[in-house]
């Protein structure tokens, strides 16, 4: 890509929250039979601040954890386009015709160069509402990613409502 961009490099649990929410969103959006014509997926990225009135709660033992009210205070809502084999007629370079696959790959490089620019664009004049970093962390603001926000709580599996993993994350929290 020719555009310079800002990103957040040697963050492992960031590349792994990435790559586990894109299974998630091809599993749910992309997974099922090949059809001819596009599909549409639904990311919205929230980040969240903090900075609010701050609630005490007692736990076990005694324990007493404060609960920060989490607002976000920006939302990304990004629309992913995965496009059927065979949709698209690129001319190749030289005017040598292009595999399916290869335009594809060019047809989504272009997009998302221009998606790209245009984000950095709007994050570079809109910079008021963004609230101060009071840390020193590499990560500031807490994020949220979710997958599909409308059909969150209507596609529920009960398999993955009832895991294990899911009951321990609960407890944790």
């Amino acid at each position: 890509m020719d555009i310079a961009y800002p990103m957040a490099a040697n963050l492992p649990d960031l590349d792994s929250l990435i790559d586990t929410k894109i299974d998630e969103l091809i599993r749910k959006d992309f997974g099922g039979p090949s059809v001819a014509q596009p599909r549409v997926g639904v990311l919205l990225v929230q980040f969240l601040d903090g900075n609010g009135k701050s609630k005490k709660k007692s736990s076990w033992f005694g324990h007493v954890t404060e609960d920060k009210p989490l607002t976000p205070w920006e939302s990304w809502t990004l629309n992913v386009m995965c496009l059927p084999l065979g949709d698209v007629d690129l001319p190749g370079p030289g005017d040598q015709a292009l595999n399916p696959a290869e335009r594809l790959l060019q047809l989504s490089l272009l997009s998302f160069e221009s998606a790209l620019a245009e984000v950095m664009d709007l994050v570079d004049h809109h910079k008021h509402h963004i609230p101060p970093i009071m840390t020193l962390d590499v990560l500031p603001f807490p994020y949220e990613i979710t997958i599909d926000p409308k059909r969150e709580g209507t596609q529920r599996l009960a398999a993955e409502d009832e895991s294990w993993g899911h009951y321990i994350k609960k407890i944790i929290d």
